[in-house]
């Protein structure tokens, strides 16, 4: 992200998107409306320029008390002069992240109806740890996340998931309702983790509205409605702003988290653990160095423009990117890529041994891999790349980018092993017969419905390692028959069959989990 002046700073810094005043009022009425809420109390963290304010005190006649918090001074000043002075309000210019929420809660009984309200930023920590914010919440591992992956990003997350999560419990001993204006995926993060949390919920909802028009913000969000305490619900209502029309349901059934309740039985009917081992693709954070352009016969093109030449399959091998994963067959790439371990820590010493040019090309440019950022390379062998393993060199992938909203599973493979770079996911195979079969299950209607299902599509990256090892090809069998197999298969480019026996082996060898990939 560009900052180009102090404007677009503070927008990033603070999440700085004001909700318009006319959008505020209809907030409120939607709250009143659709919800019965008339609360006594109201709370708005971030309150901004305070554009709530009026619809809160001509919507909500019963409120008695509002309390706001904002860091900001000039917008704290900006607010405060909005307020009529026989109005019961408290405000504060403090930080949401260190604010001592029992100075408020000190004064509200725990019977009275309490609404928190607002608008928190829409911005994650990565985007602030980048700037060298200082306005971020203590620092910890939020998700709880396994040590690579907290360094990988999976560690990366929300502020307003953070605060909300926070608010909730705060006044989890209250007859409180949360109404807050967030992205869609702080929204399914927050019922996807409800079983870690002290606090039950009874009802959420999420009122899904045009970001864009609203705020002029690309991305999914809504209006997300928490009541606190009752009998715990498992799911999230969806509904459309304006029409109230009902969109899907998201959440819990049974020990499975779906991202639509439409086809509940058949995407049971596969969901459970995979017999095939995911992985994902190669990451190194060098592009300009460690991936080349063909230009002659082993001769390459660095992103720097520079020409090197080196012996293909040594250390130098085909790669796949996510935006070419477009068809069910690919046997040649654009790209390629420098693979200097064949699996990870292996010590690349080795280089300087077996390909000397190779060596001194790493070495030229031995700056820019150790400046890459991430901390994953920080007490790595020099050069070091992640997301390799033997795996990576099998012939053949069948693999599928994490980006896109229409899954396309492509069979992958050429005669120099095909890398695929790490927002791709893929399994590999020594032989062609499970591959096809598996690229052909993988696409069929069956599978692509059960996927939509679970995968959150407004995600940045809709299908992860977490979507895919939910497929259960034993199951998904039962439901393809050979027919479909058959047909698939031949519709592929290649030159390829698949006898009736092959698919029925395949399937006795699913449940002895026996494949070699």
């Amino acid at each position: 992200m560009i900052l180009t002046n102090k404007t677009t700073r503070a927008i990033i810094e603070f999440g700085d998107y004001q909700t318009p005043p006319a959008f505020a009022r209809l907030v409120c009425q939607k709250l009143r409306e659709n919800h019965g809420l008339c609360p006594e109390v109201v709370i708005e963290p971030t309150f901004g320029l305070g554009n709530f304010f009026d619809g809160i005190f001509e919507i909500f006649p019963d409120v008695q008390s509002l309390y706001g918090i904002e860091i900001n001074k000039p917008y704290f000043e900006i607010a405060r002069r909005k307020i009529q002075p026989d109005r019961n309000v408290k405000l504060f210019n403090a930080d949401i992240f260190s604010f001592d929420f029992s100075v408020i809660k000190n004064n509200v009984p725990k019977n009275d109806s309490v609404l928190i309200i607002g608008n928190p930023p829409w911005v994650t920590n990565s985007q602030l740890s980048s700037m060298g914010s200082y306005n971020l919440p203590n620092k910890a591992n939020f998700k709880g996340h396994s040590g690579l992956e907290a360094m990988t990003g999976r560690g990366n997350f929300d502020i307003a998931e953070n605060i909300i999560l926070r608010l909730l419990s705060e006044f989890s001993g209250y007859d409180c309702t949360l109404a807050m204006l967030c992205k869609t995926s702080v929204a399914k993060n927050i019922v996807r983790d409800m079983k870690k949390y002290a606090f039950s919920m009874s009802a959420i909802d999420m009122h899904l509205f045009d970001a864009e028009e609203t705020f002029g913000v690309n991305c999914d969000a809504g209006l997300l409605v928490i009541k606190l305490g009752g009998k715990r619900t498992t799911s999230c209502k969806v509904y459309e702003f304006y029409t109230n029309k009902n969109k899907k349901q998201f959440g819990w059934s049974g020990n499975a988290f779906y991202s639509d309740f439409s086809n509940l039985d058949s995407s049971v009917a596969i969901d459970g653990i995979s017999q095939f081992e995911w992985r994902q693709g190669i990451k190194h954070d060098c592009s300009k160095v460690m991936e080349l352009s063909v230009v002659g016969a082993n001769c390459y093109q660095n992103g720097l423009g520079e020409r090197c030449s080196f012996e293909l399959g040594t250390f130098v091998y085909p790669l796949i990117k996510s935006s070419d994963i477009k068809f069910v067959e690919i046997t040649q790439t654009k790209k390629f890529v420098i693979v200097p371990q064949r699996k990870i820590n292996d010590d690349t010493l080795r280089i300087k041994e077996i390909d000397q040019n190779m060596w001194e090309y790493l070495s030229r440019h031995e700056t820019l891999l150790d400046s890459r950022r991430s901390i994953i390379y920080k007490k790595s062998p020099k050069f070091a790349v992640f997301g390799v393993g033997d795996y990576s060199f099998a012939k053949y992938k069948v693999g599928i980018s994490g980006f896109y909203k229409n899954p396309i599973f492509s069979l992958i493979w050429n005669d120099y092993p095909i890398m695929l770079d790490d927002t791709c996911y893929f399994l590999s195979f020594d032989n062609l017969t499970p591959a096809l079969i598996t690229t052909a299950l993988l696409n069929s209607k069956e599978n692509i419905n059960f996927l939509k299902s679970i995968a959150f599509l407004d995600s940045k990256r809709p299908y992860t390692k977490e979507i895919l090892r939910r497929i259960n090809f034993a199951k998904l069998t039962e439901l393809v028959d050979y027919a479909h197999i058959v047909d698939f298969v031949c519709s592929m480019p290649g030159d390829h069959f698949i006898c009736e026996n092959d698919y029925r082996e395949y399937r006795l060898t699913l449940k002895t989990r026996l494949f070699d990939c």
